[in-house]
């Protein structure tokens, strides 16, 4: 895959002193040369774009505004939160190539257009027009993670008998379907769900795996108390019995408590594996 990235050092002493001098009426100008300049511009470059595509407005904002005409199949028994957010209807793949076309066009044409700007001179014009294509793809970018949000909580479900709680697989899903909404060619003749599928699965499968090896190391650590360096030979049988007593009940504590919860006492008071205090 290949990718085109446009980005300028807007902390460099060398643009600061440009900026710097402005002031007043141009401080707008200013702030919106500064933004452009700092912004972090990623796209899947195509040929068309030097050559034909001019980009298809009027079609992308017919799409836009039908995403909400029809909800769909939404997944049962999620909360309203949730719900909410698998309210776009699912694209079609004429419509999921314009989309995505369209997206990666904008961030083309604003960053040809930073770089003929000159930010001790700004045209004002030129500014504007850039930052109105990037948050444009921005809106498009965020249309296209909606009409997928219920492809990542179907994702999640399937892992929702491993040690990791629903939340924290979704927000993996989620974070996984943002990026690969940045990095997919649709160029390629492929559908974006097959490779978001492929691209989540993978990374909650890893984080799965991850999460129960970490599980069973603690698990197996339970019965290996930093308490039980005291009971030394020759210990007397009461000695014994209290010790023995108290690593039960601070056991049956501990299973009372989530993984996390589990592993920051553990930490924090040397227990098991873990001998070194962690503040």
């Amino acid at each position: 895959m290949i990718q085109a990235v446009a980005s300028h050092d807007p902390q460099s002493p060398s643009t600061l002193h440009r900026f710097s001098r402005f002031s007043g009426a141009d401080g707008q100008v200013w702030e919106q040369t500064k933004r452009l300049m700092a912004a972090d511009i990623t796209y899947i470059p195509s040929e068309t774009f030097e050559r034909s595509y001019t980009g298809e407005a009027a079609q992308v904002d017919a799409i836009l505004g039908s995403l909400e005409e029809s909800s769909g199949s939404i997944p049962r028994n999620l909360p309203p939160h949730l719900a909410a957010l698998c309210g776009y209807r699912l694209l079609d793949a004429s419509e999921e190539s314009l989309l995505f076309r369209e997206m990666n066009f904008l961030k083309y044409r604003a960053a040809r257009i930073r770089a003929s700007v000159d930010p001790s001179d700004p045209h004002p014009d030129l500014v504007i027009t850039a930052l109105r294509a990037l948050d444009r793809a921005s809106l498009i970018r965020d249309s296209l993670i909606r009409t997928n949000i219920r492809l990542a909580v179907s994702i999640a479900r399937r892992f929702s008998d491993s040690p990791c709680s629903f939340d924290e697989l979704l927000s993996e899903a989620i974070f996984v379907l943002m990026y690969s909404v940045e990095k997919f060619d649709s160029g390629r003749g492929f559908r974006f769900s097959t490779y978001a599928y492929r691209a989540i699965s993978r990374h909650l499968y890893r984080m799965v795996t991850e999460t129960a090896r970490q599980e069973s190391r603690m698990t197996r650590d339970a019965e290996d108390w930093a308490f039980e360096e005291t009971l030394v030979a020759g210990s007397s049988p009461p000695a014994e019995r209290f010790w023995t007593q108290l690593r039960g009940n601070l056991n049956d504590f501990l299973q009372k408590l989530d993984r996390r919860e589990r592993f920051v006492v553990r930490c924090r008071y040397a227990l098991g594996n873990h001998r070194t205090v962690k503040t």
